[in-house]
């Protein structure tokens, strides 16, 4: 039982509960740990001090999470592209969402912010009008003063 306590299998361990995390939780950012923690593995299976196996695990996962992350994002979550942006005369949605629909789950008005459901995920979402809970939102882009939230019309302006 002595070899479960190595370090290289402790990493391993680490490396596969990182792994299942990002199937319980949206980001996609676990998986880079998970990519880290592999490397740091197979340095410790190398015979290199725990210092470098920190160093090695840092290094793997910001790399891989700064060079690797959009490529995985746009490969596994795909373009989408709905009939309602068509008839809208929307213009094409960027990274950013702008130009999408989204589904209003907190109520939004101006000055005080509500929440948007968005690519299966809930944003903080603010508008130049009042939006009640439930109606149907296009995203105008990010808003100004929050980088984590988004700007939001509503879909059938009147």
């Amino acid at each position: 039982m002595d070899w479960f306590f190595s370090a290289h299998v402790l990493w391993f361990v680490a490396a596969t509960v990182f792994l299942l995390a990002e199937l319980a939780l949206p980001g996609f950012i676990l998986l880079f740990f998970a990519l880290g923690a592999l490397a740091a593995s197979f340095a410790a299976f190398l015979g290199m001090a725990l210092n470098w196996q920190i160093i090695i695990f840092l290094a793997a996962s910001l790399a891989g999470m700064a060079l690797l992350r959009r490529v995985f994002l746009r490969v596994f979550r795909g373009r989408t592209h709905s009939v309602e942006d068509e008839d809208a005369g929307l213009p094409e949605t960027d990274d950013l969402g702008a130009g999408k629909t989204a589904l209003v789950t907190r109520a939004v008005a101006p000055g005080l912010p509500g929440e948007i459901k968005f690519r299966g995920s809930f944003w903080r979402a603010e508008a130049e009008t009042a939006i009640g809970e439930g109606e149907t939102v296009v995203i105008t882009g990010l808003a100004k003063n929050d980088s984590g939230a988004y700007l939001v019309r509503p879909a059938k302006e009147e």
